[in-house]
């Protein structure tokens, strides 16, 4: 069977988008809210991320918002600020750990909503 160059084209292309689709990992799980509690400097201050469905998520904290793009990778949670910034959360169920600059741990655990 001989096949000419367009129909090779298609093929590649066909077999790229169904190893696309096996390969990558669905993020739907992972949207949600997430609170974590920073206990540094004396007074406790609640870390709140919100992962959104469209890839894009915010960060409350410090009496401000940092926005924000994400997916996961390999069982991290990457982070991408809008400023440069880039941060890589382990994954674990309903939670996720990110180490901040300085070596400073947060752990972020999903928030469930009762109805």
């Amino acid at each position: 069977m001989k096949f000419n160059k367009r129909e090779a084209i298609l093929l590649l292309f066909a077999g790229l988008i169904l190893f696309g689709g096996f390969a990558c990992q669905s993020n739907d799980r992972y949207i949600g809210i997430y609170e974590s509690m920073d206990s540094g400097e004396g007074a406790q201050k609640k870390n709140v991320i919100e992962l959104l469905g469209n890839g894009e998520g915010v960060w409350h904290c410090c009496e401000g918002e940092v926005k924000f793009i994400w997916y996961v990778k390999n069982d991290d949670l990457r982070i991408h600020t809008k400023e440069g910034g880039i941060m890589v959360g382990e994954l674990r169920d309903d939670a996720f750990t990110i180490t901040l600059p300085g070596k400073k741990k947060l752990t972020f655990t999903r928030v469930v909503f009762q109805e």
